[in-house]
């Protein structure tokens, strides 16, 4: 019994770092189309303020921090 829900327990969690993988690649895809636009930071503020976020101000104080060099 105990073996096995080990093994429930480790199937779990690799789904959980399997979903955090995918969703890791698909910002990363994002922040290169940004940066591909010719105009990262606007795309990328619009982006994050679009986010649900309790925390907009201190997003909006990154951004005006926000340097992209290619």
């Amino acid at each position: 019994m105990n073996e096995k829900n080990e093994l429930e327990k480790l199937k779990e969690e690799l789904l959980n770092i399997r979903e955090r993988l995918v969703a890791i690649e698909k910002e990363q895809r994002m922040i290169i189309e940004d940066i591909l636009s010719g105009n990262p930071r606007e795309r990328m503020k619009k982006r994050l303020l679009e986010k649900p976020s309790n925390k907009k101000e201190e997003i909006e104080k990154k951004l005006e921090n926000l340097r992209i060099e290619i």
